[in-house]
């Protein structure tokens, strides 16, 4: 497993299993088997309705020996509806069934995501959350909005023509790791792709 480590030290696999749009028994699945093969990255999210199979999954591999709860990286996103709620980041380890995630991230800039953000911080500083991100957040969010301290990392769909030279000139300013995700059907559909790893 290679690792790339995050601006405040932390290590983050290269590779993970992401559960957008899987049902809760397939996530539960895909997750423990994912686990029991070796994978060490597990992506869920408020918005996915899944994070409590992804719970389930991960406290099954570890009852299970199958893996220690340290040896795992498990990153979620606050939806936009919670980014006021005191309780957002309570409620989302409580369907994870964890006392921290490795990578908490906001969603995506709607609502008072910079009260999203504060709920981060937050969490970082109560050892709720290892480190901290912005996802989907593109140019002028980027440029005209962003005031807050630097993210460990950064997530947005991975094509070429999303990655534009503001967020690659805004990622390096602030020593932000960049993340990407791509699905499948895409990645195989797409003969020409090829990946950055040394971001």
């Amino acid at each position: 497993m290679e690792y790339t480590t995050l601006s405040n030290g932390v290590k983050a696999p290269l590779l993970g299993l992401g559960t957008f749009q899987l049902s809760l028994a397939d996530t539960e699945n895909a997750v423990y088997e994912g686990i029991r093969s070796g994978v060490r990255l597990i992506d869920t999210a408020n918005g996915y309705l899944n994070e409590t199979a992804v719970g389930r999954a991960v406290a099954r591999a570890v009852d299970e020996g199958l893996v220690k709860r340290e040896d795992l990286f498990i990153s979620t996103k606050l939806w936009p509806t919670v980014y006021e709620s005191e309780s957002a980041v309570d409620d989302t380890l409580k369907r994870l069934q964890l006392d921290y995630v490795d990578l908490l991230f906001i969603h995506q800039p709607a609502g008072n995501f910079l009260a999203g953000y504060e709920k981060l911080e937050k969490a970082y500083r109560e050892g709720k959350a290892k480190s901290l991100g912005i996802s989907n957040f593109h140019d002028a969010k980027l440029e005209n909005s962003w005031q807050l301290q630097p993210s460990s990392l950064m997530s947005s769909s991975w094509k070429p023509i999303r990655t534009t030279p503001i967020m690659l000139r805004w990622t390096a300013s602030r020593n932000t790791a960049r993340s990407s995700w791509v699905g499948i059907l895409w990645a195989t559909a797409t003969p020409a792709c090829s990946v950055n790893r040394s971001s």
